[in-house]
């Protein structure tokens, strides 16, 4: 059976608004890895879904998060502007030299944060079926079978955990780790392990293990079955904070 959580292993997320050691460019931006620019002036980081909190966080710590995290809440936009003046619009995937009046690109800058804009790259999917097990806080909120896919292109990989309620679950690849973005557009670290078959995600104060079971077995747990009845009302609040 091939093997969906290959090859990245036992990996913290990096969110986008980096950290470490990074590129810097004129006007104090620095650019920790591709898809990533942080504003020290902010301090905020980005990526190509907009602020990223979790990546803000890991790079500038939790109050500057905290803050950016209010400050999301007020707004609808993912949109923003650096300190150098710089704007980008993410419905657009590309950044401005101008600001809003939006006449004159930034390639390097828009190149760093959407990457290339052509589609050329192969795309592999790969699809199993297996049994998952969700926790919150250590207490159990589903038990069951599940749906698993991993979908890989430009070397970057996307898991997709469906559970039998209905409650579904994409984790992104960014750099070296993975994010899984909540209802209000943040974006979130994940820790992912990977345990040949089974694959464990931790992000928040939930637990998803998700084991392939490409045999067709069914649950065999005494919960799984009243795992998705229970697991339903939690599994779609789940739907509203996770996407």
């Amino acid at each position: 059976m091939k093997r969906l959580w290959a090859p990245i292993t036992a990996l913290a997320v990096m969110p986008l608004w980096g950290g470490s050691p990074a590129l810097s460019q004129s006007g104090g931006l620095t650019f920790p890895q591709p898809g990533v620019v942080c504003d020290p002036a902010g301090p905020v980081c980005y990526d190509s879904y907009g602020p990223s909190v979790g990546i803000t966080q890991m790079t500038y710590g939790a109050d500057a998060a905290d803050r950016l995290s209010r400050n999301l809440s007020q707004s609808g936009s993912r949109d923003f502007r650096l300190s150098t003046g710089q704007a980008c619009v993410i419905a657009k995937r590309t950044c401005f030299n101008d600001g809003w009046s939006q006449s004159q690109v930034a390639a390097g800058l828009t190149r760093q944060l959407f990457g290339s804009s052509t589609a050329s790259a192969q795309k592999q999917v790969a699809r199993d079926t297996g049994l998952c097990s969700l926790t919150r806080s250590g207490q159990k909120v589903y038990d069951g079978a599940c749906t698993l896919k991993q979908v890989k292109a430009n070397g970057q990989s996307r898991y997709e955990v469906v559970l039998g309620n209905g409650s579904r679950f994409v984790f992104k690849q960014q750099g070296s780790g993975f994010v899984i973005s909540d209802g209000f557009g943040a974006t979130w670290p994940v820790e992912f392990v990977d345990h040949g078959d089974t694959g464990i995600f931790r992000f928040d104060t939930y637990k998803l293990v998700a084991t392939q079971d490409s045999g067709g077995r069914a649950p065999s747990s005494p919960e799984a079955a009243a795992g998705t009845a229970v697991g339903h009302a939690l599994g779609n609040l789940l739907n509203s904070l996770f996407k």
